[in-house]
């Protein structure tokens, strides 16, 4: 295992706020780094964000992103993961009425464009690129698109890939010019941000007036963090340096400037988590035959999720935030 400095981090970043702890002892998912962390959440009734404590400084954090999976590729018996990467395929495609019956494949259909399939297209920025698919979706839907990621080699190949521009490091460092985006996208990407209230003022500002900005991240109220502690996936300590509730998020982007107009939890998806955190839970090598079960057992704890929030709202798996610049 690699070795990684952190610093104790007894303060909201945010608001300068102390904070309650919300859950110790959480290890790299991945399991690569030695090491536990643990989350605070901040005690301000006004902020209520949730951040890493320990946390590496950013000239450390590049050890956490060393085999994350835009620098690798999936071990293990290919057959296995082709069996069950169909399994997967023929639920996304609303074959089994487990999935489709409950309203999950229009949630997921919505959030494929980042709720902007229906939007005029324009000029967009995605923030936290990553591998660039959901860029090459929208660049097909008839958007002109560029990305920004702290990680060059990420970057890099987007560009080489889909002949898409992108930008490398802190948004605010990239110097894109004032009201010039129709639309921006920051898809399970503020929760690594060592300043979010610093990007989504710099979102406003690169944002054309009654411009979009979209985001989804994890939810730290969600049922599966509730139900797992440690285990649950959505913690990727040490790469998630903030997590937020429906409240928090909303309060933050309000304060930067925009006008939100939907904060919202959702549970499209949410069977990986479930799946992994079950895994991360039981701590031990499992057949693809037991990998197929917990496949399957983590869409029907999505299902039971989505339905759960009709008497829990703000439960879901992941928070969707879409707000607007204001035209004046």
């Amino acid at each position: 295992m690699a070795i990684i400095t952190s610093n104790p981090q007894p303060l909201c970043a945010l608001c300068g706020s102390a904070g309650n702890v919300v859950q110790t002892g959480i290890s790299d998912p991945d399991g690569n780094l030695d090491g536990t962390w643990g989350f605070q959440r901040c005690a301000n009734p006004e902020c209520g964000v949730c951040w890493l404590d320990p946390a590496p400084p950013p000239d450390e954090l590049w050890k956490a992103y060393a085999t994350y999976h835009t620098h690798t590729r999936k071990s293990g018996n290919r057959a296995a993961r082709a069996a069950l990467s169909l399994v997967h395929r023929l639920i996304r495609l609303g074959l089994l009425p487990l999935w489709i019956c409950n309203g999950l494949k229009r949630e997921a259909d919505y959030l494929r464009f980042m709720t902007l399939a229906n939007e005029p297209t324009g000029t967009l920025l995605d923030v936290g690129c990553g591998g660039g698919r959901l860029l090459n979706r929208m660049k097909k839907h008839g958007w002109r698109v560029e990305g920004t990621d702290f990680d060059a080699q990420a970057t890099q190949k987007v560009t080489a890939r889909y002949g898409i521009k992108t930008h490398v490091g802190d948004l605010a460092r990239c110097g894109l010019p004032a009201n010039s985006f129709d639309a921006i996208t920051m898809s399970q990407a503020i929760e690594h941000l060592y300043d979010p209230a610093a990007t989504l003022r710099e979102c406003l500002r690169i944002l054309k007036p009654g411009g979009l900005l979209v985001m989804t991240t994890p939810n730290v109220d969600s049922l599966g963090a509730n139900g797992f502690g440690a285990f649950w996936r959505g913690w990727e300590a040490p790469r998630h340096l903030h997590l937020f509730s429906v409240g928090s998020l909303r309060r933050l982007t309000q304060r930067a400037g925009f006008e939100v107009i939907e904060a919202r939890t959702y549970s499209a998806g949410a069977a990986v988590v479930y799946r992994v955190s079950r895994t991360l839970q039981r701590a031990k090598n499992l057949s693809w035959l037991d990998q197929l079960g917990l496949l399957l057992w983590g869409y029907r704890k999505e299902s039971q999720e989505y339905r759960a929030q009709a008497l829990q709202p703000n439960t879901g798996q992941n928070i969707l935030l879409r707000a607007r610049k204001p035209l004046n």
